[in-house]
This record gives C-alpha cells, structure tokens and sequence, in this order.
C-alpha cells in the first residue's frame, strides 16, 4: 500500500474529506482499479503497472503544485513589501523615495533567490 487511504479505496468506502486534489484523483482510480481486478477485466500484473504509471504522474503532479503554491507565497510577499515604497514614491517623486524603492526591491529579491 502507498496511499494512506488506498484500504477505503480498495473496499469501495466512499472517499475521505480534505483529500488534495491529486489525492482525490488517486483515490478515485485506485477505487476502479480494485473494482477491475474485482471484476477479473484486468490482470494483477495489469493493475500493478497502472497504478505504478498513476502514481509517478500523481507525484510529478504533486510536486508542481507546491511549486506553483511557493511561487504564488513568494510573488504575493514581494508584492506586498515593495507597494509602501512604490507608493511613496508615486506621490513624491524624490531621489530619498526612489532610494527606498531600490533599496526594497534589491533586498527583497536577495530574500526571494534564497532556498
């Protein structure tokens, strides 16, 4: 077993509350898959090798998710840091206002190009 809800999807339970959509996805395969192998339509050797293809996609998937979800935190931070610079700057458009915003923005993308 991989999934920590593959035994309720093997049984046909209905599927568990705040399962990522990846996850969500998961559990409704794998529900048909053991239906299948129930229902003798595939082989186990069959069902081994599709739920290994479902599995290294779910986690490619997965993993693009939290990339995007990072990305999203970072941006949204840089976003927020930098408008009271940006808009001081706009109203008075001064070199002390301008330093700011430099300022600003080059210590945030420091902070964002760190791991």
């Amino acid at each position: 077993m991989i999934f920590p809800f593959e035994r309720e999807a093997e049984r046909g339970d209905p599927m568990p509350d705040n399962l990522s959509l990846p996850d969500q996805l998961a559990y409704q395969f794998l529900a048909n898959l053991y239906d299948r192998v129930r229902r003798g339509t595939i082989t186990r050797e069959q069902a081994i090798k599709e739920k290994g293809q479902m599995t290294y996609q779910r986690n490619i998937q997965e993993s693009t998710l939290k990339t995007y979800r990072d990305m999203s935190e970072r941006w949204t931070f840089l976003w927020k840091q930098t408008e009271g610079a940006r808009t001081r700057y706009m109203l008075r458009r001064t070199l002390n206002a301008a330093d700011e915003l430099c300022a600003s923005l080059d210590g945030l993308l420091v902070k964002v190009a760190d791991p």
